[in-house]
């Protein structure tokens, strides 16, 4: 299964990002996890199929109407555990 690691920056730390990020996931169905860095971006680890991901992308870049995302940074990984649900870290 595809799997994507996301590094996102901008205004994306004490302003709902994460939980929103988790929303999004769970409605689209995608595996992984959200959390918080010491630098102050957020990294995501999300896993599904390549259409989703795309997707999941769109929505990500978008943020909510507290975050500023300024920027994202996608490594896809060539191998990565299973994950059976989407949480935040």
């Amino acid at each position: 299964m595809p799997t994507w690691e996301i590094y996102v920056n901008g205004r994306v730390q004490g302003v709902g990002f994460r939980y929103f990020v988790w929303k999004a996931a769970t409605e689209l169905g995608i595996k992984g996890y959200v959390q918080n860095q010491w630098d102050g971006k957020v990294k995501i680890v999300a896993q599904a199929e390549e259409h989703t991901l795309h997707t999941f992308q769109i929505i990500v870049a978008q943020g909510n109407r507290y975050a500023f995302v300024k920027e994202l940074k996608i490594n896809k990984l060539d191998s990565a555990e299973k994950y059976n649900d989407f949480e935040i870290r």
